[in-house]
């Protein structure tokens, strides 16, 4: 189990309104080129919990082995976030540009969720009933999910001024992710209760992707508004309605997990999820395990990359030592 020293509580009211709240902005996306260079080596760093989401700037979130929300600053090392009042569990969803935590948060029953931000020493509710965020774009714009009063099934949803602004659709969904045009990528249920991956944007409107004919599920998206998607036991990227597969595993199942502002992908591949290795995935690269880009001899076996940020570090699960470990990858 993991050791922390106890968290400093944090009140669990609701603040005034924060810029992460407002809808995205115009913004013209730039490419990092350290992302973008085709790496060939990483270097690792053992971390004490499951990591599953890394910031630009490389603060890591994750959970503990007691389903408890962490942040892990290079200059601070780990610290464990406060249960917000009537809540049990909590794991994050994603990490602002200013290093604030989004975090959703369960009963111990897991029939009461909610969403909030951590900033400095408070905690911020995202309005709605029943809301679980799933990630925030580059101008900070929170989005994932909420249940509309009456309603059976949770609303696709974005938070604007603090209360959950929906998408509209005929019977519910969540959005996943945005980019800074305030392009929206997400799940829409039909009628019969299928899901299919969509895109939605202010000026366009709602877009289904993937396969007709099968279930999809919307991952990421990049600032020029390509959708990576998870269709089976593929990897797609949607361009603008055209669908590309990804040359992953062909024996194995993919697992995408996140991509970054230059289409670098991670995820797991593997027969099943406790027999995954972890992969990266570029254009100028290929399909790449990445047991063979980390030092010989390092002692880690790589299982599953849940996440990539634009200066394209890795954070992942993996066996150090016989004994199951976070880790951040370091490009060389």
């Amino acid at each position: 189990m993991l050791k922390l020293r106890p968290p400093t509580l944090l009140p669990g009211t609701v603040l005034a309104v924060s810029s992460w709240l407002l809808p995205a902005a115009q913004v013209h996306a730039g490419t990092p080129s350290e992302a973008c260079k085709n790496t060939t080596q990483y270097n690792v760093i053992e971390l004490p919990f499951t990591p599953t989401v890394i910031s630009s700037s490389g603060v890591v979130s994750g959970t503990t082995d007691v389903h408890r929300a962490v942040v892990w600053r290079r200059r601070t090392g780990v610290q464990e976030l406060s249960v917000p009042e009537g809540f049990h569990f909590t794991e994050p969803a994603a990490v602002l540009k200013s290093g604030d935590v989004v975090v959703n948060a369960l009963d111990n029953q897991a029939r009461r969720r909610g969403s909030f931000v951590y900033s400095g020493h408070a905690v911020v509710a995202l309005g709605g009933d029943q809301t679980v965020a799933h990630g925030v774009s580059p101008a900070g714009v929170v989005v994932g999910e909420s249940l509309p009063q009456g309603k059976p099934r949770s609303d696709a949803v974005y938070w604007e001024h603090n209360s959950p602004r929906s998408l509209g659709l005929c019977c519910g969904g969540t959005i996943k992710a945005a980019n800074e045009a305030g392009v929206m990528a997400g799940d829409a249920y039909d009628e019969q209760g299928r899901y299919h991956a969509f895109a939605w944007s202010p000026s366009h409107g709602l877009r289904m992707m993937g396969p007709s004919d099968r279930y999809s599920s919307a991952v990421a998206i990049d600032a020029a508004g390509r959708v990576l998607l998870q269709v089976g036991s593929e990897g797609y990227l949607d361009e603008g309605g055209n669908l590309r597969r990804l040359e992953l595993s062909e024996k194995f199942y993919n697992s995408v997990r996140s991509m970054n502002r230059c289409d670098v992908v991670v995820g797991g591949y593997g027969p099943d999820s406790d027999h995954y290795r972890a992969f990266v995935w570029s254009a100028s690269g290929g399909f790449r395990d990445l047991d063979s880009l980390v030092p010989a001899g390092s002692g880690w076996r790589l299982g599953v990359a849940n996440a990539v940020n634009d200066r394209g570090e890795i954070v992942g699960m993996g066996v150090l030592r016989g004994e199951e470990s976070g880790f951040l990858l370091m490009p060389r």
